[in-house]
């Protein structure tokens, strides 16, 4: 059982982490990235999507591909990605009771844009429960895994790992929080890229349900 009173700061990634995966809000984006390659790289559609995934694992995020390799600007990847219907979301109030129950500072720690981020956490109905959003402009652009991008979110929201805890439902993404010396909780999806990367080594918690975990920690 994870010692609560030793965590002082909480980590929480925001997409398919704090709303279900079910919800496939994330489907929209990825749609749309397909498109946006196609018509920003003239390529035919099948093309685009394999190249959209080919950045995704080697960069970690698609736009840092699409920056690297194409000098894409990247507000107007994330302009049209974003683009989106909110409406799938829905506000789990039983997570969000267990949320707000959680003592130390709450922190969100996202590879999207602050005001996607914004907008996503006020549909599920956390605006008001994290302190600070550390999103994808914050880290210069450079993505969860990248080592630099988690340096520079401990540096800036002024964590001390070894106090931390940080919850993903990216396997890969919490080696570095790991390596950090923070305590690592995967939520798994049951989507291939959940599982990517996965180390035992790394996870100290596997936990199917977020809501009931969290529920479990707070209880009297």
């Amino acid at each position: 059982m994870l010692d609560v009173e030793s965590i002082d700061y909480w980590i929480f990634d925001l997409d398919n982490t704090l709303y279900p995966a079910e919800n496939n809000l994330f489907a929209q984006v990825d749609k749309r990235m397909g498109e946006f390659i196609s018509r920003r790289l003239m390529l035919p559609l099948d093309a685009a999507k394999a190249l959209q995934k080919k950045y995704f694992r080697q960069y970690g995020t698609t736009l840092r591909g699409l920056m690297t390799e194409h000098k894409v600007p990247p507000e107007d990847f994330l302009n049209y990605v974003h683009d989106i219907d909110f409406n799938v979301l829905q506000e789990n109030h039983h997570l969000n009771e267990a949320l707000r129950s959680l003592s130390g500072k709450k922190i969100i720690y996202t590879n999207a844009s602050l005001d996607y981020a914004l907008r996503v956490m006020d549909k599920i109905g956390i605006e008001g429960i994290f302190e600070e959003v550390f999103d994808i402009q914050s880290a210069d652009f450079s993505p969860k895994p990248d080592p630099e991008s988690y340096q520079k979110m401990v540096k800036v929201m002024g964590v001390e790992p070894k106090k931390a805890i940080m919850v993903e439902d990216i396997a890969r993404n919490l080696i570095p929080a790991s390596k950090m010396g923070m305590t690592t909780v995967w939520v798994p999806t049951g989507y291939e890229w959940s599982e990517d990367g996965h180390c035992s080594e790394h996870i100290d918690h596997t936990v199917p349900d977020l809501t009931e975990w969290l529920k479990s920690l707070v209880k009297d």
